[in-house]
């Protein structure tokens, strides 16, 4: 493929791997990166050689900061930005050094929050148009998971914003610990799909083309969550310390694209730090089809425009994930700039 047709091309997209320090994220990648499905797949991980994984490597690229596997999966580690290291990989792919991979998978370090993670990416310059968030996987260790996500805040916002939980280390835990992980997940994320790892073996495929049209009605069911404050392990309604919560919008007839678009775009401008995720389909004036969209942070992806709407219901739905961020807010600045084309606030 010449570099001009690769400039035109779709958008490569981006599997972003996180998960608390010891949640399994190694092992499961030693299991996760021979399988075919990930052939043409470049992995960006951290510090490569001090992770376990150099027994799966079969040789390395002419500069040696890219390892091939023997499926032909690429592995490279962060060598100064996350951004800088993918557009390098890139430019390589298009000048024909490495092999032309079709997909990304980045593994973060266990003390990483994924929103800034994202929102650098993606919101790069050089790398606009050219990958796209094909979903956020995380890691729970289903043993010591409750505790850690009472004690620490980057577990609990790894665990939020997820598409995908996967309990790894289920064989070690018993069935009081799998209960309280379990209660403690439902007040984070409930909508997230949860897949039990043991020995860390699991299909690849489960990973991949999560923020497709096909999967969009699983993260749109509008379930309310209570404020959670997890510091000593519970969900309450009314603590001192409000940490995550999510909440879903909805709007029962089209809106105007500009005024909405305007409405997210100030909001993830003023409180993006505090916006963990945003993601909905929108019934908008003047558009046939329903359009999806999500942001992370302080950055609105490019909208996807689905050929038919996933179920029967036409409301436009938002489902928001903040930290330390008042509902009414968020509604009233959407409020604010719907009243301008005239839209009655949301039921």
């Amino acid at each position: 493929m010449t570099q001009s047709h690769l400039a035109h091309a779709a958008p490569i997209p981006v599997t972003l791997l996180t998960g608390f320090l010891g949640s399994g994220k190694t092992t499961l990648l030693n299991r996760l990166l021979p399988q075919p499905v990930l052939g043409r797949c470049a992995v960006v991980i951290n510090e490569l050689g001090a992770i376990g994984l150099d027994h799966l490597f079969v040789s390395t690229s002419r500069d040696e900061t890219v390892a091939l596997l023997e499926n032909g999966c690429l592995c490279c580690g962060v060598r100064d930005e996350l951004a800088a290291t993918v557009a390098d990989l890139l430019a390589r792919r298009e000048r024909g050094e490495i092999p032309a991979f079709e997909r990304i998978l980045i593994e973060t370090t266990g003390l990483a929050r994924p929103g800034p993670v994202i929102s650098l990416l993606l919101g790069d310059a050089a790398l606009e148009g050219r990958v796209q968030l094909d979903g956020i996987v995380t890691t729970v260790d289903a043993k010591h998971g409750a505790a850690q996500l009472a004690r620490h805040e980057e577990s609990r916002q790894q665990v939020a914003v997820a598409d995908r939980l996967l309990l790894t280390k289920a064989e070690l835990a018993d069935a009081a610990a799998l209960a309280e992980l379990s209660a403690t997940l439902d007040t984070l994320n409930p909508t997230a799909t949860r897949i039990s790892v043991r020995n860390g073996e699991l299909d690849a495929s489960q990973l991949l083309g999560i923020l497709t049209p096909r999967t969009v009605r699983p993260w749109l069911r509008a379930a309310p969550m209570r404020r959670a404050s997890l510091m000593s392990g519970t969900a309450t309604a009314s603590a001192a310390h409000p940490d995550i919560d999510r909440f879903c919008l909805t709007y029962a007839q089209p809106l105007p694209m500009q005024a909405f678009e305007t409405a997210l775009t100030v909001l993830l401008g003023y409180h993006g730090e505090r916006i963990l995720r945003v993601k909905g389909i929108g019934n908008f004036i003047g558009e046939a089809r329903p359009i999806v969209f999500h942001g992370v942070q302080q950055l609105l992806h490019e909208p996807l425009r689905l050929d038919a709407w996933p179920d029967d219901d036409r409301t436009t739905r938002l489902v928001f994930i903040v930290q330390g961020l008042a509902r009414a807010v968020i509604e009233d600045t959407i409020a604010h700039f719907l009243r301008e084309a005239d839209v009655t606030a949301p039921r």
